[in-house]
């Protein structure tokens, strides 16, 4: 069996906004929605530099996640590392599904994009669930609240937390020291 070379293995996005759209894999390339990576996506759920995948010798690739806000998934199943990507897996970054594809899957069939069948396709329509006036206007995502408390939160976790959410959180041990308190207190208090 041949070595692979340079350029042998390829990025197609087949499922998302950008579909269609083809990168060669011969260097680390960084996917994302900043201008100056190198596959530029089109998708709100992307970071601005969301993953890097790095060629390897024997064909595949190695896949990581650069600390995006959404997650970075290989078949399914979310980094929490360097991950390995063989031709044929399938990347999910935001909501836009790439596939890593060597030059023979492109020679046999040029596009691996995954169409609608004309039975299901309908044409985009305005949200119905969204006041027009705010859909229309052009919002600056507002920035991250500041930590009041100072807490050091685990960061894979924290994203997910609203102020309520957060506050909760914090109060959950002292919740159950005093539950446990009140418990010993009655239990010798009863004996």
């Amino acid at each position: 069996m041949l070595a692979p070379v340079a350029g042998d293995i390829s990025l197609e996005v087949i499922e998302g906004p950008d579909a269609g759209k083809q990168i060669v894999v011969d260097h680390a390339i960084v996917i994302g929605r900043a201008p100056e990576s190198d596959l530029v996506l089109d998708d709100g759920e992307v970071s601005g530099k969301h993953v890097r995948v790095t060629p390897a010798p024997d064909g595949s690739a190695t896949v990581e996640d650069l600390e995006s806000t959404n997650g970075t998934f290989v078949n399914q199943n979310e980094l929490e590392g360097p991950a390995r990507l063989d031709p044929g897996d399938q990347l999910l970054v935001g909501i836009s599904v790439l596939e890593l594809r060597t030059r023979q899957d492109i020679a046999s069939r040029a596009s691996a994009v995954i169409q609608i069948p004309p039975a299901m396709a309908m044409a985009p329509r305005e949200p119905t669930y969204v006041n027009p006036a705010v859909a229309s206007a052009n919002l600056a995502p507002a920035p991250p609240p500041a930590s009041a408390s100072g807490d050091v939160a685990h960061p894979t976790v924290d994203k997910y937390l609203d102020v309520k959410v957060r506050r909760r959180a914090q109060l959950a041990p002292l919740a159950l020291f005093t539950l446990v308190a009140i418990a010993l207190i009655l239990y010798f208090s009863l004996k």
